[in-house]
């Protein structure tokens, strides 16, 4: 097989979209094999049944390559098929850096995925076979879709009672401007889904996530109440969204275990309500300006919020309201939002996780205290930092309000990412080595996190100036502590 750097390239040389469309092997190809195998080819005389489970224990991409074998192969594969996964990742990372490749690797990936989709379609066009999962990841905008052919992908799936369905057809060109378009979710689709046929369709689906797709509250809501099986909804940068209802229909009950609502920027309401088996939920976004309503949520323990550039705001009070039932929490803001005010006391909370994006190195974390000592069972402190930009101009400077330094007994392990040895950092530590009285363990990492905002790399003498600091509070520390410098 031919390798490229393009990911979906590599699929579509290899896989069903060109080798189905050849037919078959060459006779000398067949002729080679079959001397091979002593002039019979056994496996071939198998029972189609069995052929197609054999293939349905590879992955797609091996399943299609099979179609090269003979003509008793050519369509075996697509009997098999019940996943489809059409991801990128390697063109993906290249379109971030040569934006001017983006028409002509949509057209490629938005044809092979098309293809597909035809294949399978023409096999069997009125057959009911289910699938198991459908995703599309790539950078697709509401424009690829002029000749309706992500609409079809989407009708393909609905219609092969897919459980779990992930769209996301992130657009890097558009994405920071406010008139972005994203792709729409067709209004025919949603009229079918409402008819008797259509809820059948979509009864079996367990998992649904849709990025960068523009969808009606109206249309999301349909799927909450009659997707009787649901555990997983995913909602992210959806500009149609105002306000969301998260709520079983009368007489019934939800299963949704995992709820997130990221980045969608005309959102003003968002109501979770009886939702037992919801155990995560996660948000992202302006926080004054949202009203976050969570009631009967019983089964909640984990909660990841993003405060998106601004301070804690009605999202996060409204979270405080779930505070003593919480285990986890996850937490992600500005570094100079460090500041808590009137905090619930979160009475089981065992792992709270900081990250701090677009710092300065004349801030500092001494907020977190307050946070950190509303926490009276807290078992783990993870404290993610970005590499913090230079110094701000005096007159910049945010007067840092005393914190007062309680001892804080329940707290055994300590993680702090991003240490650069900065004196933000160091004044952290500090923190932790005279307030944190029962600790076991601390891991200074001086590696920049990962999935955040972009760092500056570090230089050699950088990264060995910041262990150097690390290691003067590691001999600062009790022997008893296991006190790891990476």
């Amino acid at each position: 097989m031919a390798s490229s750097d393009s990911g979906f390239t590599e699929h579509r040389e290899a896989g069903p979209v060109k080798i189905a469309a050849s037919g078959s092997v060459s006779s000398s190809t067949a002729h080679e094999n079959k001397e091979d195998n002593g002039g019979v080819d056994r496996i071939s005389e198998l029972p189609e049944g069995i052929l197609v489970s054999i293939l349905s224990l590879l992955t797609f991409k091996e399943a299609a390559q099979t179609s090269l074998l003979s003509s008793r192969w050519v369509n075996l594969w697509k009997l098999a098929v019940t996943e489809l996964d059409f991801d990128a990742p390697k063109v993906m990372e290249l379109l971030k850096f040569k934006r001017c490749l983006i028409p002509e690797k949509r057209i490629e990936f938005k044809k092979w995925v098309s293809r597909v989709v035809q294949q399978l379609n023409d096999l069997s066009p009125g057959s009911k076979q289910q699938l198991t999962k459908f995703r599309v990841s790539f950078t697709l905008s509401n424009q690829c879709n002029s000749d309706g052919d992500i609409d079809g992908w989407l009708k393909f799936a609905i219609s092969k009672r897919v459980e779990s369905l992930d769209l996301s057809l992130v657009n890097y060109v558009q994405i920071r401007k406010s008139d972005n378009k994203n792709y729409l979710f067709p209004e025919d689709c949603f009229n079918h889904i409402k008819t008797p046929a259509g809820l059948s369709d979509i009864k079996s689906l367990r998992s649904l996530c849709l990025s960068f797709v523009d969808i009606k509250s109206e249309t999301l809501e349909h799927f909450i109440a009659n997707c009787p099986y649901l555990e997983e909804l995913a909602v992210k940068m959806s500009w149609l969204l105002v306000k969301l209802r998260v709520a079983a229909a009368t007489g019934s009950s939800l299963k949704l275990k995992r709820l997130e609502v990221r980045r969608c920027r005309h959102l003003k309401s968002l109501e979770i309500d009886n939702v037992p088996c919801l155990t995560h939920f996660a948000y992202q976004g302006r926080q004054e300006s949202v009203e976050l309503h969570l009631e009967k949520c019983i089964s909640l323990v984990d909660v990841n919020i993003d405060f998106d550039c601004c301070r804690p705001g009605l999202v996060f009070h409204s979270i405080s309201h779930k505070a003593a039932q919480l285990a986890t929490l996850t937490l992600r803001m500005e570094g100079d939002c460090l500041w808590f005010l009137n905090v619930a006391e979160f009475t089981h909370l065992e792992l709270l996780t900081v990250e701090i994006v677009n710092g300065s190195i004349d801030e500092t974390i001494i907020g977190l205290a307050t946070l950190i000592h509303a926490c009276p069972r807290l078992q783990t402190l993870r404290v993610l930092t970005s590499t913090y930009s230079a110094i701000k101009d005096s007159s910049a400077r945010v007067l840092k309000p005393s914190v007062v330094r309680v001892g804080h007994e329940s707290i055994k392990a300590v993680e702090i990412i991003g240490f650069k040895g900065y004196p933000v950092d160091c004044e952290f530590m500090e923190y932790v080595l005279e307030c944190f009285v029962g600790m076991e363990r601390i891991v200074v990492d001086r590696s920049n996190p990962t999935g955040g905002m972009p760092n500056i790399p570090c230089s050699e003498k950088q990264l060995e100036e910041a262990r150097q600091c690390a290691l003067k509070f590691k001999s600062r520390a009790s022997p008893a502590i296991d006190f790891v410098v990476k």
